[in-house]
């Protein structure tokens, strides 16, 4: 092969690949990508070095140098829509988003067919000097407030204040959103996975055709049978989840409680979907409904806030341990996961049921399992008296 000939099949090899990888990406990760990539030319243009991007006429020492700058720029720095630099932000941002930009810097230079500057050569393992400025960014990054988990009073609560079951607010999106919230607190699922999201992504919102009711010998109960709610098991299709798997089914059974049951609220939110919203579909999302003439969909900000509405209306703190501001969208499905805990389930059965692929759910519910339980204590205690 000639070098004119190697050098076309690596072009052409180069193309191929950059397409595959941008069709592969949603559209807000291209987004992100070239937003990064725009920011890097910015800065090679306000350091005098447009014409070598990628650093291939300069030393290593000094391309490390320059790739340093540019990430400890990237946290502080303020930027216009064209990525030039535009003073100074008031709060730098913080490690992980530092990192996820890291990541795309390294992606283009690939894309480019030339090393990362941010990898020791030849590997997917981070430069030493890349490891321990991340570290550094952590380190003077301000405290994680992680939101608290939600309980199963708060969503009863939520569940009554909606007035569900009473004419008209049964069709209300004041009952929908109680009714998506009870849901998803059995599947552990992701705000995204039964509210829609500003900006969409990979995990899709579970649709009709991903909800399939069960009698007790398993026979499938259609949408239209009048005693759907009357089923026995529901299963869920998580069609596209954020941890990349997709056709993910999880079941629940029926439970006795009145409200905090997955059957008879996913029976409740198709029912509602089929006599109020004439365009329905198999496709047709679960947190759709028709109001006031227009078909519209319920977003996680209204989760968010009807959260908080009802943790202020019924007592807050005194009566749930957290005020309405420290719960959110997450407070569902880290609600899931401690009670599962609290239940004494272990971390394996707890990560299937939420489709975790680590226990890093873990840190979301360990600092409010320790101030609500007395658990550890007696374990303390009985080891001491066994010494």
């Amino acid at each position: 092969v000639t070098v004119a000939g190697r050098d076309c099949i690596q072009g052409f090899a180069h193309a191929s690949n950059h397409c595959l990888v941008v069709d592969s990406r949603q559209e807000s990760s291209n987004a992100d990508y070239d937003r990064v990539w725009r920011r890097w030319l910015g800065f090679c243009q306000q350091a005098g070095c447009l014409s070598d991007p990628l650093l291939t006429r300069i030393s290593a020492n000094d391309r490390e140098l320059f790739t340093r700058s540019f990430l400890t720029c990237y946290r502080t720095a303020k930027w216009t829509q064209d990525g030039a630099l535009d003073g100074r932000r008031h709060l730098p941002v913080v490690a992980s988003t530092v990192r996820k930009a890291a990541g795309h810097l390294a992606t283009a230079f690939r894309h480019h067919l030339q090393p990362s500057p941010l990898h020791l050569e030849g590997t997917s393992q981070l430069h030493p000097f890349a490891r321990s400025l991340f570290r550094a960014f952590e380190n003077v990054d301000r405290a994680t407030k992680r939101q608290k988990a939600a309980t199963p009073k708060l969503l009863r609560q939520m569940f009554r204040l909606a007035g569900v079951g009473l004419s008209p607010s049964h069709d209300s999106a004041f009952a929908t959103i109680a009714e998506l919230a009870i849901f998803g607190y059995f599947f552990a699922m992701r705000s995204c996975e039964n509210t829609s999201t500003p900006k969409p992504g990979r995990t899709k919102i579970v649709c009709l055709l991903g909800l399939i009711f069960r009698d007790d010998r398993k026979r499938v109960i259609p949408h239209c049978h009048p005693g759907l709610s009357m089923a026995v098991y529901i299963t869920v299709i998580f069609v596209a989840q954020k941890n990349q798997l997709k056709m993910d089914k999880r079941t629940q059974r029926r439970t006795p409680d009145a409200i905090l049951c997955p059957v008879k609220r996913a029976a409740s939110l198709v029912e509602r979907i089929l006599r109020r919203v004439s365009n329905h579909s198999t496709a047709t999302t679960i947190n759709t409904v028709h109001l006031q003439g227009a078909t519209l969909t319920l977003t996680g900000e209204f989760l968010r806030d009807r959260l908080r509405t009802t943790c202020s209306t019924y007592g807050g703190k005194a009566e749930f341990g957290f005020d309405a501001h420290e719960i959110g969208t997450k407070s569902i499905r880290s609600g899931a996961a401690m009670s599962l805990f609290l239940m004494n389930n272990s971390s394996d059965r707890i990560m299937l049921l939420g489709r975790w692929l680590s226990k890093a759910f873990l840190a979301y519910i360990r600092p409010q399992v320790l101030e609500w339980t007395n658990n550890t204590s007696c374990l303390l205690s009985t080891s001491y008296a066994s010494v």
